[in-house]
């Protein structure tokens, strides 16, 4: 038996340990918390489908899902995430039930059919949100599973840029205007790629059609959507099995196994232009000009009135596309403050037919506007000692590109026509390198579509090395308000930057007329264009080194700009491709000092015999 003496040193040393151990947590607290391990970076796992995948005889009312993981999952999104194929009316429903997704139908399935539920990117675990790329599921309401696929890619018509998170839709019957009132048959959504997988198919012809659902209605809402079409049907031939490369996941970020994927078919989305015709917006920009501007492209219009202001007293200029109208008044007439304007146009009706209409437009001159802003410059001059801006000043833009004055010219752009022009007081000079000068024959020319803009080119090549100088002296150019230019000197020399580099592209084969553009990778920048119709060689010179790409257009109807598609009567975009060399890549890497020749066969780029 223990003495009363041990039991007391047994007492005080389990309150001494005790003691240490709270002063050891305490301390411990004042540091970071310990790790708890690794972060959990593994998606969770599919352990079970009820029915199971591929199931036949599923009913076609009140039938139930169950997909079963390894832990706990939610759902994402899943109205912009999970689709049905075909789709209903109504989007499915799911519900988190445990360590299972429930998917219930709001309606009742068609019967003998095949469908595919994909989950897209719906799927993720609760804790870490990994994941579940890739998740379909697949049941019949018949006896058989379709098993047939499509694949292929939705690019931007104009760009060539892939479109992603774009429906696919195909159809077994189909009229112009299916695509616009009918659900599918079948559907797919576009990868990052542009890339899609339509599963679960006949073996029956198909239309295909694809648009940017942008109220997942699955339906082609004309004048907001963009829309793609093929111009024949399509027979699935390929069998989906568990190692098709169409039917597995790729991460988005590997560039290479991406572009490897099989693609059937290549759909080029573009934007119809309205067709819904009327006088969108209309605006008075000074004293003598105006601007109308029409919802529909080609608009129609029959005359233009303007109260107190002669007919033969107008200037009327249309853009390319013909949806804009600038109209200006000459000089030699007063021009009241407000103007009331009669526009006599066809205009669409509630039943879409063009009919002959009349708008009276009132517009104001920025008079009141245009003197504030006089007042202000006057003073911030007068606080700087500059001498004020004339308010008769005609403002003269002017463009003059070294690298680019040999094909463009020397471009200038006034803000209203020109009323007087006095040539003979221009002077163009050259002088060599011996500081010898001489007189340089020019032209000067009005743009044929813009009559606000003219060009300078002369009339024998520029010389390297050579120093020009245009000179235009001062009132050379009065427009219609009576406003005249101050004198203004351009000066030009090409450039001689030995590190420049250029690229000549040898053109054959070339049996109608193309637009050829030398862009940058991001196609948002064009260097130089060239507007094509028999077989020729194109100089690009002066050219830094770095990455370019060779836009090439079939300019069908001549008018030089790229036109879109049209749904209904079945016009595809105009086409445009990227000229790849002979690895496959679009991008030409242009080095120092290089003169890069290469031959582009158009035949052969455009599938043509």
């Amino acid at each position: 038996m223990r003495t009363k003496k041990e039991i007391f040193y047994k007492i005080m040393t389990i309150v001494l340990v005790a003691a240490y151990s709270l002063h050891t947590s305490s301390c411990a607290s004042t540091k970071a918390a310990p790790s708890g391990g690794p972060k959990d970076t593994i998606p969770p796992v599919v352990v079970g489908m009820y029915p199971a995948n591929n199931n036949v005889n599923f009913p076609v009312k009140d039938g139930e899902v169950e997909i079963e993981f390894d832990e706990y999952v939610i759902i994402k999104d899943a109205n912009k995430n999970i689709l049905l194929s075909p789709p209903l009316k109504k989007q499915v429903k799911t519900r988190i039930k445990g360590k299972s997704v429930i998917v219930t139908f709001p309606e009742q399935l068609d019967s003998n059919c095949t469908y595919s539920l994909n989950f897209g990117e719906a799927i993720a675990d609760n804790n870490e949100n990994n994941p579940y790329y890739g998740l379909s599921y697949s049941f019949s309401t018949g006896k058989e599973i379709d098993s047939l696929m499509l694949s292929g890619t939705v690019v931007d018509a104009t760009t060539l840029f892939p479109i992603a998170n774009a429906t696919v839709a195909l159809y077994l019957q189909a009229k112009d205007s299916t695509v616009i009132t009918t659900r599918p048959d079948a559907v797919a959504r576009t990868d990052k790629w542009g890339y899609f997988t339509v599963k679960n198919l006949k073996d029956k012809p198909y239309h295909v059609f694809a648009f940017t659902d942008d109220n997942t209605n699955n339906r082609y809402d004309q004048g907001n959507e963009k829309v793609a079409f093929l111009d024949t049907t399509v027979t699935p031939v390929k069998v989906m099995k568990k190692d098709s490369p169409e039917l597995k996941y790729y991460d988005s970020k590997d560039t290479l196994a991406c572009l490897s994927r099989p693609s059937e078919v290549d759909l080029l989305i573009f934007k119809e232009n309205s067709k819904v015709q009327f006088i969108r917006e209309n605006n008075r920009f000074s004293r003598r000009g105006m601007g109308i501007g029409f919802n529909a492209a080609n608009a129609t219009v029959d005359s233009i009135g303007i109260d107190g202001i002669p007919d033969n007293m107008l200037i009327t200029q249309n853009n390319i596309t013909n949806d804009s109208l600038t109209i200006w008044i000459k000089e030699g007439i007063k021009v009241p403050d407000t103007l009331r304007v009669a526009v006599k146009y066809h205009k669409t009706d509630s039943t879409g037919t063009l009919v002959p209409a009349v708008e009276n437009l009132k517009m104001v001159a920025p008079a009141e506007k245009k003197q504030q802003r006089r007042g202000k410059q006057s003073e911030e001059n007068e606080k700087g000692n500059k001498p004020e801006k004339r308010r008769d000043l005609l403002e003269v833009t002017v463009s003059a590109d070294n690298k680019m004055v040999e094909q463009e010219g020397i471009i200038l752009k006034f803000k209203e026509p020109l009323a007087q022009m006095l040539m003979d007081s221009i002077t163009f000079r050259m002088k060599n390198p011996r500081m010898i000068e001489s007189k340089v024959e020019y032209t000067f020319e009005r743009d044929s579509l813009e009559i606000t803009r003219y060009i300078v080119r002369t009339e024998e090549p520029y010389i390297k090395g050579n120093d020009y100088t245009l000179v235009i002296p001062k009132a050379t150019f009065k427009d219609i308000n009576g406003f005249t230019n101050d004198s203004i000197e351009i000066k030009i020399s090409l450039p001689t930057d030995e590190n420049l580099s250029s690229l000549t592209l040898e053109m054959k084969n070339v049996d109608s007329r193309y637009i050829v553009e030398l862009i940058n990778p991001a196609r948002s920048q064009v260097f130089r264009k060239y507007i094509i119709s028999d077989d020729c060689d194109l100089l690009f010179p002066y050219l830094t080194a770095g990455e370019y790409s060779v836009r090439i257009t079939e300019d069908k109807n001549g008018n030089g700009i790229i036109d879109t598609g049209e749904l209904l009567v079945r016009n595809q975009p105009e086409k445009v491709l990227l000229y790849k060399l002979d690895d496959g890549k679009d991008i030409i890497k242009i080095a120092e000092r290089t003169e890069l020749v290469q031959t582009v066969d158009i035949n052969s780029m455009f599938g043509k015999k």
